[in-house]
This record gives structure tokens, sequence and C-alpha cells, in this order.
């Protein structure tokens, strides 16, 4: 039930939303520039270095809570049922030609200690595969740059 002071829209969206969208690049973005524009007072206090710390927060925030919208909308991710790994991949605002990467997981990885006093980590199978995916991030990214700087075929880049 909605009243007239209810600040949530209770609308159908004009375009279908599929419930993974949530979790896209262009979603956690909207949500980090709202994120930035409430708390711009906040950033103009910030050095560069506070500004990417508070960006790397935020986008982790945001993506987190994204991702419990989605799983209350339906997408729901039992504890101990599968897990997700979500790596969002995203041009760097401030750096042509550079990414970022971050990368979600759902039910949280957990570090335990191990019988020979080393951590160990606890994931599911898909988690463990999106840990090594990302660890190979830098070198396929180095790759690309590599061919696009040799002029060998590869993705048309858009510098704009």
């Amino acid at each position: 039930m909605s009243s007239d002071s209810d600040p949530v829209p209770t609308h159908e969206p004009s375009v279908p939303l599929h419930l993974d969208q949530l979790l896209e690049q262009r979603a956690v973005a909207a949500g980090l520039e709202a994120l930035a524009r409430r708390n711009a007072h906040h950033l103009a206090d910030m050095d560069d270095e506070e500004r990417e710390d508070a960006r790397v927060l935020w986008t982790e925030m945001v993506a987190e809570i994204l991702g419990s919208v989605r799983d209350a909308l339906g997408g729901r991710v039992v504890p101990d049922g599968p897990g997700r790994a979500v790596i969002i991949l995203s041009d760097h605002p401030q750096e042509p030609g550079e990414v970022q990467a971050e990368a979600i997981f759902s039910p949280q990885i957990q570090e335990v200690p191990g019988e020979d006093g080393e951590n160990q980590v606890v994931a599911t199978f898909a988690q463990v595969l999106g840990m090594q995916v990302a660890d190979l991030l830098p070198q396929l990214a180095e790759q690309m740059a590599s061919d696009v700087q040799q002029g060998e075929d590869g993705p048309e880049l858009d510098q704009s």
C-alpha cells in the first residue's frame, strides 16, 4: 500500500527489467553517482586517494545493496545453496584505456584457519572460478592493450 507521502514510486517500469540487470555496470554506476551527489560536500574535502577509497567502498556497497534487492525480488541465493561470483568491469573515469574490476561473491567467501596454520578459503566452485578469472584480468588487459598498440584486430574502442 502506498500513500502520497511514500517516497518509493509504485508504478510499473515501462521497459521489462531482468533481475540480473540490477548487477550490471550501469546500474552500479548509477548508484555510485547517486552516492557521490548525495555526499558531494564530503568528497570536496577529500584528497584524490581518499576519493578513490570512497569510490571503491561505495561501489561495493551499491553492488551489495543491488544484490540484496535482486534477491528480494526473486533471485535469492540460499546461504547453503549455490554460490555466485559477479565480476564488474568498468572503464576508469579518469584514465582512458584503463579498466576497473571488482568482484562480488554471494554468499560471502570465508577464510578459515587450516590444519597447517595457513588460512584457507571456503567458497563454492563458481566462486573459486570467479577468483581465478579475476586474477587473470590484469594479464588479459595487458595483452589486449599490446594487441591494440600493435594494430592487431581487436575490439573497436570508444575513446569518448
